[in-house]
């Protein structure tokens, strides 16, 4: 063929069908060629499942930090999701322990789009194809997996238009007292204004510590459409007054204060 087929089909649905998402499923990590190159509207980012899943948070991390690197919006085209039809079922692959809403967490607050799999919120274990006409199962929902889903994830998504956004989405490395970076925390802030959030997750079973201060680089463009790579400290991103207060959560409720003067001059821990 001449020419690339979905690159044709893009601009003749763009030219015909307007209104029409394009929805593409890709190869591995090929997520970024299908809407940079082929135009294609939103991708199933398979990455996000499988990464998470397997903790190689370092791979995921940098699938991260070379997709800010080209264009922060591409982050607004990824569908994430910890299941669908072709894959095990959300608790196989992740439990319905902290693992799972840890990663739903993610899931909740990353930008781009979030797919909820059939029975991820109810627990279900049956593997359900999409040739299915109905479940081969008679399984009951897990009251305690809804019920922290409703607390703990819920509220998340009702908030999405906090987390949807690229423009103010920054990735930050958590670095250890001994210089080194945290590479299975991962840290990002979103939002503007008033509505700024920060989320931190350690998706290992185990402890750690380390500070916040700069984000990865991520790229800007200027009004002639040339790009450069700039970063920005947590201070910068939250701009908060040196008498402002901040409080941060944890699951079971759990949380702490605090002042915005630290935040400026150390980052936070």
């Amino acid at each position: 063929m001449p020419d690339e087929f979905w690159r044709e089909v893009v601009d003749r649905v763009a030219a015909e069908a307007p209104d029409t998402l394009l929805l593409a499923e890709a190869f591995w990590l090929m997520e970024g060629y299908f809407v940079r190159t082929l135009g294609m509207h939103r991708v199933y980012n398979s990455a996000f499942m499988h990464m998470l899943r397997d903790e190689d948070n370092a791979g995921y991390r940098k699938v991260m930090r070379d997709t800010l690197e080209f264009d922060p919006e591409i982050l607004k085209r990824y569908v994430n999701f910890m299941t669908n039809p072709d894959e095990e079922t959300a608790v196989e692959q992740f439990g319905t322990g902290d693992k799972y809403f840890g990663v739903a967490t993610l899931l909740a607050t990353m930008p781009g789009l979030p797919m909820i799999g059939h029975g991820q919120i109810e627990g279900f274990g049956e593997k359900y194809g999409m040739e299915f006409r109905r479940a081969r199962l008679d399984e009951q929902p897990n009251e305690g997996l809804v019920a922290r889903w409703e607390a703990d994830v819920v509220p998340l998504l009702h908030e999405r238009w906090r987390y949807a956004g690229a423009a103010d989405f920054r990735v930050y490395d958590v670095m250890t007292d001994g210089g080194d970076v945290a590479e299975d925390v991962f840290a990002y802030s979103n939002g503007r204004a008033a509505e700024r959030s920060l989320v931190v997750y350690h998706n290992k079973f185990g402890s750690t510590s380390g500070w916040i201060r700069e984000s990865v680089a991520f790229a800007v463009k200027a009004a002639d459409g040339q790009k450069s790579l700039t970063s920005s400290t947590i201070a910068e991103a939250f701009q908060p007054p040196a008498s402002a207060y901040a409080r941060l959560f944890r699951f079971a409720g759990l949380g702490r204060l605090m002042i915005g003067a630290r935040m400026i001059r150390c980052g936070e821990s």
